[in-house]
């Protein structure tokens, strides 16, 4: 079944009129374009009768090769019409598909093939509806990018032209009538009625002058005149529009290969670099508008549309050290988006790195992806949504946070389905990832940071629940293994001092320790039914040289002290 849903997709794409920027689909389309103008050339052939009678069998040979190929492709289209035009049965895509006029061309130009085989009638008959197969002429707007350009700007156009054609059908009947009066007494014949008169009108407004109807009055020549003058005006108005409209499409064209173009520059410029401390691979976080201008020769106006939107890429202003005093500096982020709400990455693997605070906190959104890179596990990262409060490490671009992101993926009532307010798509998904994570043993890591001069609260915080069963008179903890933390608050105290040279504090919290019910640490805990813990980093480990360093020290103290590996 998936094998054929598969290649029902495949069969999809092929069929896709050259949407899509696939090679088959390309292909497919230059066929078919061939196969259309062979059709129109077979067709001229076939009026001279000698190559007619010389060449009758390769004719119908061609004919019926041309035919199957049209009617297998009509099949198809129909075939996956629910793909194309989605709902809720699919006898309501068939019918959709079925009324457009495309399909109507395309069983017009294939069913007087099949017309002798169903009913007796004369050959000679049959073969005069060939020339249907000239219709399908028609559509080749669907399979060449050119023809699809002019038809959008026609469409596009239209009220414009409906306007000069209103125009156009003023003056005609105007010009009719006028010349009706003025020549119907002289010339009885050629101007019986404004209908006839309308035949001169027209000749004469497009400028053709057939000679068959001309006025012979002094004033009908005038007018005649006049109406020549206004039809070479009026004509040239539709020209002009539609001449505009295709420099428009090609400007628009150029600017976005311009901006495609840029953009692969730019996530180009993002590539995984090797780094020695942590002996993997990750891609860079971000980088500086200034820099970006200067090394990929870009426009910064090309960059904020490139970042328009929820996609991968993001400004943010940053404080940073110039010249000894402390500036804004404006940096443009790259963050790998494939879900609603950021990033989301399934190897399989029993940890779990979370970081529901990415937007507010971009450095420790970036930490958690490069310790999911080198511990190659799980890594799940809230990119778009928070409180705007919240962004306290750095500030957005000229825009400011989008208020449609303003919703708490740390604590937020949604966790226990207790909210009023409308919870964005992306929440919903986020919660069902989460549990897509999970797997035997599972531990997840969730990532923030804290600000703190203070030597008491250290550099690394461990944050999980302790809570006092009341029945056993026990603690319960939302990290089951509690004697392996220990372990590993001491294992990374120690490899942080044998790294750094100095002593380096490591703190856990207390048993009073508590916390708020609707916190994403007790709905993984309560809900995933998985074990978490919250690993708070000072900030100033985040924000300068030391952070692959941490990465280095934390990753082996997890696999060490945590998981035993």
């Amino acid at each position: 079944m998936k094998r054929i849903e598969s290649f029902k997709r495949t069969v999809a794409e092929v069929l896709g009129h050259g949407m899509r920027q696939d090679r088959y689909a390309a292909k497919f389309d230059i066929f078919i374009e061939a196969l259309v103008l062979l059709n129109v050339i077979a067709i001229v052939l076939e009026s001279f009768d000698e190559i007619d009678q010389m060449y009758m069998l390769e004719f119908d040979i061609f004919e019926a090769f041309t035919v199957i190929v049209f009617t297998l492709e009509f099949l198809g289209r129909m075939w996956v019409a629910d793909l194309r035009y989605p709902a809720k049965y699919k006898w309501q895509a068939y019918r959709k598909f079925l009324l457009t006029p495309m399909a109507w061309i395309d069983l017009l130009a294939i069913i007087p093939f099949f017309i002798p085989f169903i009913i007796t009638a004369d050959l000679r008959h049959i073969r005069i509806l060939r020339i249907m197969r000239l219709l399908r002429v028609f559509n080749l707007s669907k399979y060449s990018q050119s023809l699809r350009l002019i038809n959008r700007i026609v469409i596009e156009k239209k009220q414009e032209l409906m306007a000069t054609l209103l125009l156009f059908s003023s003056v005609l009947i105007v010009s009719a009538t006028i010349i009706f009066w003025l020549e119907k007494d002289i010339q009885p014949d050629k101007f019986p009625s404004i209908l006839h008169a309308c035949w001169w009108a027209v000749i004469t407004l497009t400028t053709i002058g057939y000679g068959d109807v001309y006025p012979m009055t002094g004033y009908g020549q005038l007018l005649g005149g006049i109406v020549g003058i206004i039809g070479v005006i009026i004509t040239a108005i539709p020209v002009g529009i539609i001449s505009s409209g295709f420099v428009q499409k090609m400007e628009e064209t150029q600017y976005r290969k311009r901006i495609s173009i840029a953009r692969k520059k730019l996530r180009d410029a993002y590539y995984k670099m090797y780094i020695p401390e942590i002996a993997c691979k990750v891609r860079r976080g971000q980088l500086s508008v200034d820099s970006v201008k200067v090394n990929l020769e870009l426009l910064e106006e090309d960059m904020y549309k490139i970042a328009e939107g929820n996609n991968e890429f993001r400004f943010r202003y940053k404080k940073v050290m110039n010249h000894g005093r402390i500036v804004d500096k404006l940096f443009l982020e790259y963050r790998e988006i494939n879900t609603k709400y950021g990033t989301f990455t399934n190897r399989n693997h029993r940890l779990v790195m979370v970081s529901p605070d990415s937007l507010s906190k971009q450095s420790i959104g970036y930490f958690a992806y490069c310790m999911s890179e080198k511990l190659k596990c799980n890594y799940i990262s809230n990119e778009f949504f928070g409180d705007e409060a919240e962004v306290i490490e750095e500030s957005f671009g000229d825009k400011g946070v989008d208020p449609r992101g303003a919703f708490n993926f740390r604590h937020n009532k949604a966790y226990l389905q207790k909210v009023e307010d409308e919870v964005p798509s992306a929440f919903y998904q986020w919660q069902n990832d989460l549990e897509k994570l999970k797997s035997e043993k599972s531990i997840y890591l969730v990532f923030s940071t804290f600000e703190s001069e203070s030597q008491d609260i250290g550099y690394v915080h461990l944050t999980y629940l302790k809570r006092k069963n009341l029945k056993t008179d026990t603690l319960e903890y939302s990290y089951s293994e509690a004697e392996k933390l220990e372990e590993f608050t001491t294992g990374l105290a120690q490899k942080a001092k044998s790294k750094w040279g100095k002593d380096v504090k490591v703190t856990q919290n207390g048993n009073a320790f508590s916390i708020k019910e609707n916190n994403i640490i007790l709905y993984i805990n309560e809900t995933i039914k998985a074990d978490v813990m919250v690993i708070n980093i000072n900030k100033e480990f985040l924000l300068n040289e030391k952070l692959f360093s941490l990465v280095a020290i934390m990753s082996e103290s997890i696999k060490e002290e945590l998981i035993g590996l």
